[in-house]
């Protein structure tokens, strides 16, 4: 029939394409700044740590561990709390007590105009005494050597804002499924060296580790100027490159390490939250993104399992067979090498169906002004 031939080949070259995409990612990856490897810093310039936090007491008391820890003495850690319901403001002040760098601060909510976070952490750096300000998230944990290394790295190469890329701590199943995903798209969407290249336009920071000079910081508005943006870690990467000051994003997975998410439930209104923001709200972009995840992660051993089921031709279920191993085999090295368990490689297809989905549900419900749900908030884009 002449339909196998065409079933085969439409299995068979995605499959082909995703070989090729991992090898690429492989080969920059090695080409990858690291962070760990820097010099000492130069002088002993404070640094002000801003920890934004809202009901985090599950996990704000090993982020100020690790905080605590840090090599690096001219240092303050200022918890900034968002109205938190829980036990937050009784373990940093509990740490207060303790440790005299650590300082908290209470702020009642994010005024209109302001997503919760970069209201926060505006409200933090008005408090701040640093030289350098260094944003991170209260589900962190941080190498005792971290700040050393990031500052001694920002010196050394004259940067303004230095983001890292965290090792993504992955527990329960969906994370194991879904995070892998996200993030291999992620460095296709914001590709590195492309980030790290002055004369690219193309900016972009991890919200959980962000080192930024305070002059710079300041003189491109801070987080007044990302006030109500969803993804106020690459805005505050663009403003700043837009201002022709230096940039970089480098591998820090040795010096930071995050569980983001810890059930399917905040895995889905944490991504539906951000993907079509990642997307810079564009449909064209979107639709790209999804015919990718359909074509490489989806349609092969969805093909496998139809043909199985219904007895298709053997040439056909052949192709399938071959095209959803190569899709599987290709997520070995590319998860061995970005730390995340390579036996969990067969489940591609469902964090792809998942992250699909997501991805989805973001655009639908920007299109639609339900906007975003985070931390028992709405936030709604409003009409340009």
């Amino acid at each position: 029939m002449a339909v196998t031939p065409l079933l085969a080949l439409s299995v068979l070259l995605p499959a082909c394409w995703r070989l090729a995409v991992v090898t690429r990612a492989l080969y920059r990856h090695r080409a990858r700044l690291r962070v760990d490897e820097a010099p000492a810093p130069e002088g002993a310039p404070l640094v002000s740590v801003l920890v934004p936090a809202r009901n985090e007491e599950r996990r704000l008391p090993a982020c100020l561990a690790s905080l605590r820890a840090q090599s690096y003495a001219p240092l303050e850690i200022l918890v900034i709390d968002d109205a938190s319901e829980d036990r937050t403001a009784a373990i940093v002040k509990g740490a207060a007590r303790e440790d005299p760098r650590v300082r908290y601060l209470r702020i009642e909510g994010p005024p209109p105009g302001w997503t919760g976070k970069s209201f926060a952490l505006a409200r933090g750096a008005e408090q701040a005494r640093g030289a350098w300000l260094l944003f991170t998230d209260a589900d962190t944990v941080h190498a005792p050597g971290s700040v050393a290394r990031a500052l001694g790295f920002a010196q050394a190469g004259r940067l303004d804002l230095l983001s890292l890329v965290s090792r993504q701590l992955v527990e329960g199943f969906w994370e194991r499924v879904i995070q892998p995903v996200v993030f291999g798209l992620l460095d296709r969407w914001y590709p590195l060296h492309a980030v790290n290249d002055p004369a690219s336009p193309v900016a972009a920071a991890n919200g959980i580790f962000i080192l930024v000079r305070r002059e710079a910081y300041e003189r491109v508005g801070g987080h007044r100027r990302t006030g109500r943006e969803i993804l106020e870690d690459v805005a505050l990467a663009r403003a700043i490159k837009g201002w022709r000051r230096r940039i970089a994003f480098a591998d820090g997975t040795a010096l930071v390490a995050a569980r983001m998410y810890s059930s399917l439930g905040e895995l889905r209104r944490g991504w539906t939250k951000n993907l079509y923001a990642l997307r810079e709200r564009r449909p064209a972009k979107v639709a790209l993104a999804a015919l990718d995840l359909v074509l490489v992660g989806v349609w092969p051993p969805a093909a496998l399992l139809a043909l199985a089921v219904a007895g298709g031709p053997g040439p056909a279920l052949g192709a399938a067979a071959l095209a959803t191993g190569l899709i599987v085999g290709a997520e070995v090295p590319f998860r061995s090498r970005r730390g995340y368990d390579p036996a969990w490689a067969p489940t591609y297809p469902v964090g792809a169906a998942c992250v699909l989905a997501f991805l989805l549900e973001s655009a639908v419900r920007d299109w639609l002004g339900l906007g975003v749900s985070w931390k028992a908030r709405v936030y709604v884009r409003e009409a340009p």
